[in-house]
C-alpha cells in the first residue's frame, strides 16, 4: 500500500515538473514572436496640408507676361475670384490688363503708329470653369512637402483693345501649391485666341500669358 501511495506521489510530481517546463517554453515562445512582430518603431507626426473648409479663392498675380501676336510680349497685371463646386471643379472669374508695344509692322516699316496711347491699353475679364485633375505633393529641398493640385481650364469672356471689343477663348493649364491651409501658389498658363482687323483683314490670333499668383481661400 505504501509503494503504491508512493508511486502516485511520484508521478504527480513528474506531471507538475513537465507542466512548469512547458509553460517556460510557451512564455519564452511567446516573447520572440512579439519582438519578430512588434518592433520597436518610433512613429512620425504627418501633419497634412488641406484647403480651408471655405469655397471662395482670391487671388493677386505678382507677375505675369502677355504675348499678343504681332505686339510683343509685356507685362500683365490682375487678378481672379474663384468658387470651389467640389474637390475637382471650380468655376474662376479672371481680369487682367496689360500695356502694348509696337506691332512687327510698325517696328519694320518705320511708318506713322497704327495705334493710339490710349488704344494700346488692354484689358480681359473671362469666365471659366477648371478639372483639378491630378493631385499630389511637390517636395522643395528633401525637406518641405506641399500638397499640389495640377488642373485644366478652359472659358470665354472679352479682351479690349485697339477701341474694340473681341470675343475670347481661353484654355490652359496650372498648378496650385498648398502653403497653408488658407494660402497657395498658383503658377497658370493661357492661351487667349479672338480675333481682330487691325491690318485691315480679319485675323484669328493665339495670344499667350503666364502668371504667378499668391492666393488666399475665405
Amino acid at each position: 500500500m505504501e509503494t503504491r501511495i508512493r508511486r502516485i506521489y511520484v508521478k504527480l510530481a513528474s506531471l507538475l515538473l513537465a507542466g512548469a517546463m512547458s509553460s517556460t517554453a510557451l512564455a519564452q515562445s511567446s516573447g520572440d514572436i512579439d519582438d519578430i512582430i512588434s518592433p520597436d518603431l518610433e512613429r512620425r507626426e504627418i501633419r497634412e496640408a488641406k484647403i480651408d473648409s471655405e469655397d471662395f479663392e482670391f487671388t493677386v498675380y505678382l507677375g505675369g507676361i502677355l504675348s499678343v501676336e504681332d505686339f510683343g510680349t509685356n507685362r500683365m497685371i490682375g487678378g481672379s475670384l474663384a468658387y470651389h463646386i467640389n474637390e475637382d471643379f471650380f468655376m474662376e472669374a479672371a481680369y487682367g490688363q496689360a500695356t502694348l508695344g509696337e506691332s512687327s509692322y510698325e517696328r519694320l516699316s518705320g511708318s506713322a503708329p497704327l495705334l493710339t496711347e490710349d488704344e494700346r491699353d488692354l484689358s480681359m475679364y473671362n469666365l471659366s470653369l477648371a478639372w483639378n485633375f491630378l493631385p499630389g505633393e511637390i517636395f522643395i529641398l528633401d525637406k518641405f512637402a506641399l500638397n499640389s493640385n495640377l488642373y485644366l481650364i478652359g472659358g470665354a469672356g472679352n479682351t479690349n483693345f485697339a477701341g474694340e471689343e473681341h470675343f475670347t477663348y481661353n484654355v490652359g493649364v496650372g498648378v496650385r501649391m498648398l502653403a497653408q491651409d488658407w494660402l497657395a501658389l498658383r503658377l497658370d498658363v493661357r492661351d487667349h485666341i479672338f480675333e481682330h482687323e487691325i491690318f485691315g483683314e480679319p485675323v484669328n490670333t493665339n495670344n499667350l500669358s503666364a502668371q504667378l499668383g499668391v492666393s488666399i481661400y475665405f
